[in-house]
């Protein structure tokens, strides 16, 4: 049976959780660093990032975080 478009529409916006992976994301200082992602919320895409570095958090958009690992 067709899917129908609606479904297509919902299929698409899945996002995959980004806890427990090593991700790299763009800090204030436009700079990107590296680190852990503890904590993302699917429904308002923001992501927790525990610092590889100086250990401190970063939270923001998953838009802003790329997977490494």
């Amino acid at each position: 049976m067709p899917q129908s478009n609606a479904a297509a529409v919902i299929q698409s916006k899945v996002v995959t959780s980004l806890c427990k992976r090593r991700v790299r994301y763009l800090a204030a200082n436009a700079r990107f660093r590296e680190g852990f992602a503890t904590g993302h919320d699917p429904i308002t895409r923001m992501v927790i990032v525990l610092d590889d570095f100086n250990g401190t958090f970063w939270r923001g958009p998953d838009a802003d975080v790329e997977v490494i690992v």
